[in-house]
């Protein structure tokens, strides 16, 4: 019994050690930098609104960042968020300081967005998660249409380039059937009309009948 037990924790250390690494591995691996699209998918129907956030996460000491998006201008218009400026601009984000805005550009006729900042000085870097910008959107026609991150540069304060994981996102028009509870509505509503109409009919044969 005493040899089983020698050998059992000969076997069991290596397992223990093995089942650490492999749960610490894949966190390790999720805590890199990100930038994604909230909400990834959205739903909306046409001339609704709805907005998306261009998020990053996991970054250290990030003082600048460029972001290229593109999508499809028949389904998809954004709105302008500083009417004042020339052109179609998008919002910025409270996570890095636009200090220097080197380009903010939405080009509907070829669906693209073009987004870059930096925060001035350099000390200013950020770091952890936030939202870099945010788009206002419009639904113009019913489709399917990818926000596509297409390129981004993220660096820290000395200039030094960020790698960085990112996420696409869909939006998806399409026009939206009554609610169940709009349903219910229309179903009382004809109950109570096919209920007058009974009523009405009855009274006309009674009086008919005196």
């Amino acid at each position: 019994m005493q040899q089983l037990s020698l050998i059992q924790r000969r076997f069991l250390l290596p397992l223990l050690v093995l089942g650490l690494v492999l749960t610490v591995l894949p966190r390790a691996a999720a805590q890199g930098p990100r930038l994604w699209l909230d909400p990834a998918v959205l739903e909306l129907s046409p001339g609704d609104e709805g907005t998306v956030a261009i998020h990053v996460s996991n970054v250290t000491a990030m003082a600048g960042a460029e972001v290229h998006l593109t999508f499809d201008p028949v389904i998809l218009e954004v709105l302008d968020a500083d009417p004042g400026a020339d052109g179609v601009q998008i919002a910025h984000g409270d996570f890095l300081s636009p200090d220097f805005v080197a380009q903010n550009t939405v080009d509907m006729s070829a669906g693209t967005v073009d987004y870059a900042i930096a925060c001035m000085p350099a000390d200013k870097a950020v770091s952890g998660d936030g939202v870099l910008a945010r788009l206002s959107v419009r639904a113009l026609s019913t489709g399917k249409t990818q926000l596509v991150v297409r390129s981004v540069i993220l660096a820290d304060k000395q200039g030094v380039p960020i790698d960085v994981e990112t996420e696409s996102g869909i939006v998806t028009v399409r026009r939206m059937g009554p609610t169940p509870m709009v349903w219910a509505l229309i179903g009382l509503i004809a109950v109570a009309v096919a209920a007058g109409v009974i009523a009405v009919v009855w009274s006309s044969l009674k009086s008919h009948q005196s």
